[in-house]
């Protein structure tokens, strides 16, 4: 959208599809035996997740001042969206064990403890991720002196961005009869919280022709990213208490009492931003309008890539020790950032309002 000329303002409102650079889970969550045996397939995880296309709306006002001087705010929203897949096994004769492979720091080789085991028991796991997208600017905006069919802007503000995503891995390995009907359900959670605060510039430049306007803009931010993760994990079953009352004891399988808890630190970032549009002038005040934007982030934590797949099983219950735990061995998985860039492409439509 264009600056409006002095005394004038305008608002813009767009729906917007936006799809992200998948997130990475590159963990091995089931296999069908240990890792390190060439023969062995990865049941789920190692790979990665997306929630594509992710709906959203973006609004814009704009109020032209004198001299040629204006300012905008900017807003675009993409609400919490979640994709998952999984796995399962009856635990019957002849089903496939469902195993989930870690690097056993005790003994200092791959290790796996089964979620299902048959005949004894049946199993399945699951991996689902979430995700939303919002930010904001606040700009100052200086048209040049046009030129002919063409007009530039100047744009100058802050800007804020957040992206918040929650990777999560569950379990279930029941008893088959004959045995007990029982619980025995674990939960591995990974949350990351990347928000971004930056001063920019950029430009955008317009070309009219009758009833049809294009533009272009491009906008590069420099600021901090906090980077936050947060990580918890449990077991809850009913196998201590002859298959009665459940009980929850803390740490799942990647999400145990070493690396449990708030991490958080800053770091410095670039946003840069590009888009396209055409529009058509339905009125002299209002205009349609269709376009293209991408947008980046150098530097992110993502929360699939936050796991440590060194365990000290000795930590938990959920590897099959009995409560009270007695660890020993080294204080593992630790916890240590894993960061990466991040990019979101969109495609919107919009109508924007001149008065």
């Amino acid at each position: 959208m264009r600056a409006p000329t002095a005394g004038h303002s305008a608002i813009s409102v767009e729906a917007l599809w936006m799809w992200f650079k998948a997130s990475p889970t590159p963990v091995p969550i089931i296999t069908d035996y240990y890792l390190d045996d060439p023969s062995t397939q990865v049941l789920l995880g190692g790979g990665t997740l997306d929630t594509h296309p992710n709906p959203g709306f973006r609004v814009t006002g704009a109020h032209g001042l004198d001299g040629g001087w204006g300012i905008e705010a900017i807003g675009f929203y993409v609400p919490s969206r979640s994709t998952s897949s999984g796995v399962a096994s009856s635990g019957k004769d002849g089903s496939t064990d469902l195993m989930l492979p870690f690097f056993d720091v005790t003994i200092g080789t791959e290790n796996i403890t089964e979620i299902s085991y048959s005949p004894e028991y049946a199993g399945n796991a699951q991996q689902t991720l979430s995700n939303d997208l919002w930010g904001v600017e606040l700009n100052a905006t200086r048209t040049l002196a046009p030129q002919g069919p063409w007009r530039v802007d100047l744009v100058g503000g802050l800007r804020y961005l957040q992206l918040t995503e929650n990777y999560t891995i569950t379990t279930s390995s029941p008893y088959i009869p004959p045995e007990p009907a029982d619980i025995w359900n674990t939960t591995d959670r990974f949350d990351t919280h990347n928000r971004f605060w930056g001063l920019q510039i950029g430009a955008r430049a317009a070309y009219d022709s009758g009833n049809w306007i294009g533009s272009g803009m491009v906008k590069v931010a420099l600021g901090s990213m906090q980077q936050k993760v947060s990580i918890d994990g449990g077991l809850v079953t009913n196998d201590y208490t002859n298959y009665g009352a459940t009980q929850t004891f803390p740490g799942g399988y990647f999400a145990l009492p070493t690396n449990i808890g708030d991490y958080s630190r800053n770091v410095f970032a670039v946003v840069p931003e590009v888009a396209l549009s055409i529009g058509y002038r339905l009125t002299p005040a209002a205009t349609i309008y269709v376009g293209y934007a991408f947008l980046y982030a150098s530097d992110v934590a993502r929360p699939g890539e936050q796991i440590n797949r060194n365990i000290n099983p000795t930590q938990t219950v959920s590897y099959g020790n009995d409560p009270p735990v007695n660890p020993a061995g080294p204080a593992q998985p630790t916890f240590s950032f894993s960061t990466t860039d991040f990019w979101a492409q969109s495609l919107t439509i919009g109508l924007a309002y001149r008065f």
